[in-house]
């Protein structure tokens, strides 16, 4: 990813964790699908290490709501918007 600065607007394409059945289920039934997640955000940058790390806002006194982390290993792309 190229290195952006705080509060570049984001979309982050990532691949969830996810339930394969509601119960019982044979290993034939499960979707090999991923669980593709789209989350739009403000980013900042270094904030958790191997994160990919958004921000629903940013007041102007830079405190950060509804911070939102994602293991890189999960990032698909980064893209900005």
């Amino acid at each position: 990813m190229v290195k952006q600065k705080l509060g570049t607007l984001v979309l982050v394409v990532w691949h969830d964790a996810h339930a394969a059945s509601v119960g019982w289920c044979d290993a034939s039934e499960i979707d090999d699908a991923p669980c593709v997640i789209r989350t739009i955000g403000y980013l900042i940058p270094d904030a958790k290490r191997d994160h990919v790390t958004v921000a629903q806002s940013i007041a102007e006194d830079d405190d950060l709501y509804g911070v939102f982390c994602v293991p890189a290993g999960m990032v698909q792309s980064v893209q900005v918007l």
